[in-house]
């Protein structure tokens, strides 16, 4: 029987390379600023129905942003290996 082999591809073709490596990068952005996003609307919701400043003290929102600690390495690490693949992919491409 003729086994196939399994590639991971994120990019199959040119038109791919201008559409889903964009979407990715947005994508590995936003998952590295989500504690900022996140806690920053939280935030000016709970100061506009409290009416009282909002720090990390008396406020989760703002606490939540110290989980950049955490995200942005990791989306650091996201960015490379993403970067790494579509390289590869990229040159799959160019030689075909």
């Amino acid at each position: 029987m003729h086994e196939r082999k399994s590639q991971l591809m994120i990019i199959r073709n040119k038109k791919d390379l201008m559409i889903r490596f964009p979407i990715g990068l947005v994508l590995i952005i936003l998952i590295g600023l989500s504690p900022f996003i996140v806690g920053g609307i939280g935030s000016w919701f709970w100061e506009l129905r409290t009416g009282q400043p909002c720090h990390e003290g008396n406020c989760f929102w703002m606490a939540l942003i110290w989980y950049f600690f955490i995200t942005i390495p990791l989306a650091g690490l996201l960015l490379i290996l993403y970067l790494i693949i579509v390289a590869k992919d990229t040159i799959r491409i160019l030689k075909k």
